[in-house]
Order: C-alpha cells, then sequence, then structure tokens
C-alpha cells in the first residue's frame, strides 16, 4: 500500500517511484484539470490528469482517492474520467471511516 499525501505535480515522479506496483495506491484528490480550480491550489496539489498518469506509470493494481472536497464531489464524474485517460485500473472513492481490505 502506497499512501500520498499533498503533492504538486513535481513530486509525482519520485510518488512513482515509492508506489511502483503496489496493491493500493491512496492519494489525495483536491483539485480540478487546469484551470478550473483556483491557482495557488496548484502549487499543493496535483490535478486528476497528472494522478492518472502516475497511477498508470506505477502500475498500482487500485487507486484510493482520499481528501476529496466539494469541488470534487460535484465534478467526481470528470475527475473519474480524466484519471480514466492514463489509468485503467480500478478507481475508487474513499468515504469517512471506510475500511479497504490490501490483498496482493
Amino acid at each position: 500500500m502506497t499512501f500520498s499525501g499533498d503533492l504538486d505535480a513535481s513530486a509525482l515522479p519520485n510518488l512513482v517511484k515509492l508506489a511502483m506496483n503496489t496493491d493500493l495506491l491512496i492519494v489525495n484528490t483536491v483539485v480540478l484539470d487546469p484551470p478550473d480550480s483556483a491557482k495557488i491550489l496548484y502549487a499543493l496539489h496535483s490535478p486528476p490528469a497528472a494522478i492518472g498518469e502516475a497511477a498508470r506509470d506505477a502500475k498500482a493494481k487500485r487507486v484510493l482517492l482520499s481528501h476529496i472536497g466539494p469541488q470534487i464531489e460535484r465534478n467526481l464524474k470528470s475527475v473519474e474520467a480524466s484519471i480514466g485517460r492514463s489509468y485503467a485500473g480500478p478507481l475508487e472513492m474513499a468515504e469517512d471511516k471506510g475500511r479497504y481490505r490490501v490483498t496482493p
């Protein structure tokens, strides 16, 4: 399992190295693809398109989106579609107090 905190897009290559072949990649999903979120937020968070590319490059078996704000909830279909352009694996949205099984 690999858990990502807040990362801007420049940090994703390091996440890919850490998450290589991970069974579960948990990644904060706070912003929409540019320019649909406040510009300042991109200094701290990676957009969905970049998350999808990192998940693909890391060969993540499953991705769990966490740290989800109202903007993401309102646009979940477009977020999923953006990630899905690069990452074809299972994609889930974390829920408060949720339990997630990690199996090899």
